[in-house]
């Protein structure tokens, strides 16, 4: 799509400019959309109430609906204008050992595993799961996956996304290419399939993507604004730019396709080196492509020159930047990223999650930076 220079300039709520840049509209403003996680929420909470952030992992890992709570918090208080409701994993029992949050069975009382409380907040288990060894067994995986999206999930996060109704949601239906690859098998084991079982990783991969569209489908009764298809170990920094070709740009070309023309938009999340690969993201038929990692060697002037008149870019703020720096370094960053990545179809965030050791007020600078357009 090609911009009609005279084309009506949107304003509104952050939802509708949310919604007019990813469609690489004119906005009166440029939009942002920081990459909250609830990890940096429960460390800023409790930066600024005195309490341990480490319990507030611990809760949240119970109560996985606090979740939401806490970052629809950190949301209206910096007044970004999009943030992500991923959905909530299962409730685990999880008891503090030192530093450490250790899950164990409900019924046995035996460990399982830990929470990764420096990567985000996950379940990291004891014993992996067993690798699929053919494509019946990865079918039967993936259905499972499919199926643990429960309506009682679907609720709450439609109730979530029902209190912030001015705001541009997102939410993910899990990752459709190397992440679930190697879950089904193994990370290492995934590598070497490429060489191996060439035809298995793509009659497996399109099988992840059928399976993330039937996700996905549940999660558009939920009233979210877009699709998040968060893919890390997709970029260059993992990948040759020939084996995403061969293997993960049919799959995801498979899932935009399916959602092409509906009322709902898609981006997708490819972190660390996606330099190589940003014209083949632009292929996919995605309608943003993030979060343009510096600490990958990604620059926001570089992709808008390149793939910015065919997808809206989001993201370029070094993530270093906003954990270590100062406020005015966040704030002169994040205007350099809208000059070069605006006026238009773009959107300003980190260049990955938002580090969990972010002061609230680095978050708010650069959030602040694109509410008061103090980039012009």
């Amino acid at each position: 799509m090609t911009l009609d220079k005279h084309e009506q300039t949107v304003s509104g709520n952050s939802r509708e400019l949310m919604k007019a840049a990813m469609l690489r509209k004119p906005t009166a403003r440029i939009p942002t959309m920081p990459q909250i996680c609830h990890d940096v929420c429960i460390r800023i909470k409790a930066t600024a109430e005195g309490t341990d952030w480490l319990e507030g992992y611990r809760q949240c890992a119970e109560s996985p609906d606090l979740i939401y709570e806490y970052v629809i918090e950190l949301a209206r208080r910096v007044c970004c204008d999009g943030l992500r409701l991923f959905v909530l994993p299962d409730p685990m029992r999880v008891v503090r050992e030192g530093d450490r949050l250790v899950v164990l069975d409900e019924k046995t009382d035996k460990r399982k595993g830990i929470i990764d409380s420096h990567g985000g907040g996950i379940f990291v288990p004891d014993v992996p799961v067993p690798p699929v060894e053919t494509l019946a067994e990865a079918n039967a995986r993936l259905q499972n996956m499919v199926e643990q999206l429960s309506d009682e999930k679907i609720d709450l996060l439609r109730n979530a996304r029902a209190r912030v109704p001015e705001l541009f949601v997102a939410s993910a239906p899990g990752g459709i290419t190397m992440n679930t690859y190697t879950e089904l098998r193994g990370r290492e084991q995934g590598m070497i399939d490429f060489y191996e079982r060439p035809s298995f990783v793509s009659a497996v991969m399109s099988m992840q993507a059928e399976a993330m569209i039937q996700r996905a489908e549940k999660l558009l009764n939920t009233g979210i604004d877009a699709l998040y298809i968060g893919d890390p170990s997709a970029s260059a920094s993992l990948l040759s730019p020939k084996h995403f070709e061969t293997f993960c740009l049919p799959a995801y070309k498979q899932f935009c396709q399916h959602f092409a023309g509906k009322d709902i938009l898609n981006y997708i999340h490819i972190c660390g080196n996606s330099r190589p690969i940003l014209e083949m993201m632009a292929d996919t038929g995605a309608n943003a492509i993030e979060p343009l990692d510096p600490l990958g060697g990604v620059e926001v002037s570089d992709a808008k020159a390149r793939v910015g008149d065919r997808v809206a870019l989001m993201g370029g703020v070094n993530t270093l930047t906003l954990s270590n720096g100062s406020v005015q370094e966040v704030r002169e960053e994040s205007i350099r990223k809208c000059k070069e990545g605006g006026p238009s179809g773009y959107i300003l965030a980190s260049g990955d999650m938002v580090p969990p050791a972010t002061p609230l007020a680095n978050l708010q600078a650069m959030v602040n930076v694109a509410r008061e357009s103090s980039w012009r």
